[in-house]
């Protein structure tokens, strides 16, 4: 499908249009330059450079995107209010996605999509004054690191697009915006992303700089950790892009190591400061009274716990009243029973639990702590995944061991014994308490892979109704159990037994 020029120009300028819902306390975001103003002298391009970061991380941590419905729909969450789409994704079995423009939540696939293409358009402008019309920014590497950021920011909006979407529009700096753009299948954009990474790395690889502090708090960012993040993103893209097993058999596990050797080896979890820097979706994922732990996950820890709440809607039917053991640490350390669930019996026991996540309660107290997008251990466990793939079992055993299942979890160490399978379940389970509320759509992506989302959930979302609208394209979504076919809609699950 072509968008013509004068529809392009209308949909660039939506772009640009941003609303957003806001934390408790409704506050002002001063970071974002007026983009109109920006490209004309180098200060301001510096200064638009030092956005791009941070608002691919807002976009993606914000309440109203997707983040939340695909931490729910993916059954690492559970919730059953109705806002952000939860309860409507979330039901068992599952219905169509109502990519309406006029559907009460259509924000927050409608927001998402948009917000990533402003992202895009930031690093694509700033690009084309650098390279096109040669902007010179200081004399101590400045050019350079503006550069990265941007060549950073291209990777992240256009995978992110390729991750969640089932196709949307590849746009650079070399793009001609008067000629006709064709939607791009996911694949494609994964590869046009991986591509601008790349680009990225051989920035880093090839120059000297040390971020501004303001562009990602909390630690002192140079060349070298741009690059492995670059690194660690490419890696990220190629596991989490596959809509189904037989895609995730097929990534290119060699890159996939490749990319992972080269990664980070700290965590990216910019600092909060409670006015630019926050992330909704961090927060009310644990709020008291919001999402909380779906008990699959709670299953995988302890085997006695069941995988569904009782359909009587009781505690006193849980083994124990529903508190697990485990020989996993973390059960006590990243969870918190609870003896009571909020949620309205009506919409179906099968969203209760007696399980929140509390890892993250000291941000809840002072809304100024680290925010993990990117554990050390996502990169660790990606590495271990490719060995594995790659058919280095002893590799993958070692990386396993030495990680986060024996320090934090102070599980016993895997041995020589062990199966593949068990190898290959035990990389998930790790994914799934370690990595726990972190990135956007890391669960969904997760369950995707492996044929575990429930049957009839969207293995994408469509192009939001309103920018099919505007681009007069015809209507179309996913999602819902007569259409599950494993290409856009899921045919698998983890579980298939009768919901109440």
């Amino acid at each position: 499908m072509k968008i013509p020029k004068l529809i392009l120009g209308l949909l660039l300028c939506l772009l640009i249009t941003i609303t957003s819902c806001r934390k408790f306390d409704d506050v002002e975001n001063l970071n974002y330059p007026d983009a109109e103003l920006v490209y004309d002298n180098p200060d301001d391009l510096l200064k638009l450079a030092g956005t791009i970061v941070n608002k691919w991380f807002q976009t993606t941590q914000e309440y109203s995107s997707l983040a939340m419905p695909m931490l729910i729909s993916a059954d690492w969450g559970t919730d059953s209010w109705g806002t952000a789409a939860m309860y409507d994704i979330s039901r068992e079995p599952r219905i169509a996605w109502n990519n309406n423009a006029s559907y009460a939540y259509a924000n927050t696939s409608r927001e998402l999509y948009k917000e990533l293409y402003n992202v895009l358009t930031d690093a694509n402008n700033i690009l084309t004054q650098i390279i096109a019309n040669g902007v010179e920014i200081g004399d101590n590497g400045e050019t350079e690191m503006v550069e990265a950021i941007a060549r950073l920011g291209q990777g992240l909006a256009l995978g992110y697009l390729g991750l969640v979407y089932d196709k949307g529009f590849i746009i650079d700096e070399n793009t001609d915006l008067q000629a006709s753009i064709v939607a791009s299948k996911y694949r494609n954009l994964i590869n046009a992303a991986i591509l601008h990474l790349d680009q990225c790395i051989d920035v880093c690889n090839n120059n000297s700089f040390t971020l501004l502090p303001e562009w990602i708090p909390g630690n002192t960012w140079t060349n070298v950790e741009l690059g492995k993040l670059a690194n660690s993103m490419a890696a990220r893209l190629l596991v989490s892009s596959s809509r189904n097993k037989t895609e995730n058999d097929a990534t290119d596990w060699t890159r996939v190591k490749a990319y992972s050797q080269n990664g980070i080896d700290f965590d990216f979890a910019p600092l909060a400061d409670d006015i630019v820097w926050y992330s909704l979706y961090q927060a009310y994922s644990v709020y008291g009274g919001w999402a909380q732990v779906d008990m699959r996950v709670i299953h995988m820890m302890d085997p006695n716990m069941p995988d569904y709440f009782p359909s009587s809607g009781s505690f006193n039917d849980l083994p124990n009243d529903g508190l697990a053991t485990s020989e996993d640490a973390r059960l006590l350390s990243d969870f918190e029973y609870l003896t009571t669930c909020p949620y309205r019996p009506e919409r179906g026991y099968y969203h209760f639990s007696s399980y929140r996540y509390s890892r993250l309660d000291q941000y809840l107290a002072t809304w100024k702590e680290p925010m993990p997008e990117m554990r050390k251990a996502e990169n660790d466990l990606m590495l271990a995944e490719a060995e594995l793939m790659l058919g280095n079992t002893t590799a993958a055993i070692n990386i396993i061991n030495a990680g986060t299942r024996v320090s934090r979890g102070t599980l016993p160490p895997l041995d020589g014994s062990v199966t593949d399978a068990q190898i290959e379940e035990t990389i998930m389970y790790e994914r799934t308490i370690e990595l726990f509320i972190t990135s956007c759509g890391m669960p969904f992506f997760d369950m995707r892979r492996k044929d575990m989302l429930q049957e009839g959930t969207p293995l994408h979302f469509p192009i939001p109704g309103e920018q099919l609208e505007i681009m007069m394209m015809p209507y179309y979504t996913f999602g819902g159990v007569s259409n599950a076919d494993g290409i856009n809609t899921s045919n698998g699950g983890w579980n298939s037994k009768k919901k109440n």
